[in-house]
């Protein structure tokens, strides 16, 4: 919010008027479109703030159109920050993948600037994927279940008929089995 009020502080009086009347006016409707979008709540304030903000940008614009008109900006501003959020959100999750302790995209990150870096990536991805499907299948499941269809903890929970709290040593069992036939292949194949 700190952001946005520093915008909204900035403008004249009479551009703070109308940010201030935009804001009363269509915070509900982007907190619905952004968590109908997102099915996040924790980090809808900063998404409203962003759209705001960006509102606040095309201000001289916005004042010429009709309140269907405005109403819609508002709504395409909306969707659109949420929509790069969750791409955002994706791309991060694709780079990351958390054993017990360790993150393999530290390692990764160390590679960005080497022309083989895709080669190292994709090699890397194989190795964790040929990991997984070796698993057993309540273990291919879980990790599945959570980081490709990005279901939450008590979503799996009711799946598996487990409490909702053993959801995360189940991960850490499924991550550490796959990181342990990782490294037995890597041993592998450097023999």
């Amino acid at each position: 919010m700190i952001g946005l009020l520093a915008a909204i502080t900035e403008l004249e009086e009479n551009d703070r008027a109308f940010v201030l009347h935009l804001y009363k006016n269509y915070y509900c409707l982007a907190r619905k479109i952004i968590f109908s979008i997102t099915h996040d709540n924790k980090d809808i304030e900063d998404l409203i703030n962003d759209a705001f903000i960006k509102l606040i940008e095309k201000i001289s614009l916005i004042r010429t159109f009709d309140s269907c008109k405005t109403t819609t900006y508002v709504v395409y501003t909306v969707r659109s920050i949420s929509i790069n959020y969750i791409k955002h959100k994706k791309v991060e999750k694709k780079h990351i993948f958390y054993s017990d302790d360790i993150d393999i995209a530290v390692d990764l990150s160390n590679l960005e600037n080497d022309s083989g870096y895709e080669l190292v990536r994709q090699e890397e991805l194989d190795l964790l994927s040929d990991a997984v499907s070796k698993l057993p299948q309540k273990k291919k499941d879980l990790l599945y279940f959570k980081y490709v269809l990005e279901m939450k903890d008590e979503e799996i929970a009711k799946i598996f008929e487990i409490a909702p709290n053993s959801i995360r040593q189940y991960l850490t069992r499924a991550r550490r089995d796959a990181r342990k036939l990782i490294q037995r292949e890597e041993s592998y194949n450097a023999k």
